[in-house]
């Protein structure tokens, strides 16, 4: 991964990352440590690449893209460094100003995304949804604290996932969607 973020220019020092960590910090989750970004709008989020819900870095950073592609989240990546022996992964995305809905809500929300809930007795955040090249797409990890409410009541999923069987056809999947 190292050699990927010095070709790409995506090195990043640590104490700039932890310096924006501090200034405007937020509540964070077990993935991600968030800072505020005043003057655009947009939160900092770093995610050690150990803790990520992901089973490979390369996985969440599809996973960005996919989140784009799908959701509109507008997710850039910064870049990464490393502390010890973890790799920081460094992203930004909107702010979005509101609050995380309860389960019944999260469920009738994300419906409007034609998102559906396969097991709607359990709380485990797994949802599908049907993609006209894909077929059903799998999406995890969209629990209350991954998704916020704005102004007008739309719901933001905020750290989605997407579950493939293997790499393969998650790479597959990319490029039918043409995102490779």
């Amino acid at each position: 991964m190292s050699g990927f973020i010095a070709k790409f220019g995506l090195c990043l020092l640590s104490e700039e990352v932890e310096q924006k960590l501090a200034e405007r910090p937020m509540k964070g989750g077990k993935e991600h440590r968030v800072a505020y970004l005043p003057g655009q709008d947009r939160v900092l989020k770093v995610a050690d690449a150990r803790k990520l819900a992901t089973e490979s870095v390369f996985d969440y950073l599809s996973d960005l893209v996919l989140s784009n592609h799908y959701f509109d989240d507008d997710i850039h990546l910064i870049g990464a460094c490393d502390v010890g022996n973890s790799l920081l992964i460094v992203i930004s995305q909107p702010y979005i100003n509101g609050i995380h809905p309860d389960w019944p809500e999260l469920r009738e929300g994300l419906a409007k995304h034609h998102l559906r809930d396969p097991a709607p007795r359990s709380q485990g955040g797994n949802f599908i949804f049907d993609d006209e090249l894909l077929g059903e797409v799998d999406v995890f990890d969209l629990h209350p604290n991954n998704v916020i409410r704005d102004e007008v009541g739309w719901l933001n999923p905020i750290d989605a996932h997407f579950y493939f069987h293997d790499r393969q056809q998650r790479i597959s999947a990319m490029e039918q969607l043409g995102l490779l």
